[in-house]
């Protein structure tokens, strides 16, 4: 996913549950406000799942940097024996 689009996704969550939670205050409908809450809250954990999928994408990477590290180091090795 991109920054952007997680950001944007977070910022609407935050204002629709501020909103809502403002709205039900105002009008009294006791209901709405933990609803509100609840949507505004829910945004902080779509920005801590996005950190949390990228540092998951970066661990990734490494590991088929390495693997194709490895990979590499076996057919020189193995090329070079035959050569020998």
């Amino acid at each position: 996913m991109s920054r952007t689009l997680t950001l944007v996704a977070a910022a609407v969550l935050a204002f629709d549950g501020a909103a809502l939670a403002w709205l039900g205050y105002l009008t009294g409908r006791a209901v709405l406000v933990p609803v509100g809450l609840v949507f505004f809250a829910s945004s902080g954990l779509i920005l801590l799942y996005w950190r949390w999928y990228r540092r998951r994408l970066d661990e990734i990477s490494a590991a088929r940097r390495a693997l194709s590290e490895e990979a590499r180091a076996l057919r020189e090795s193995v090329s070079g024996k035959r050569k020998a």
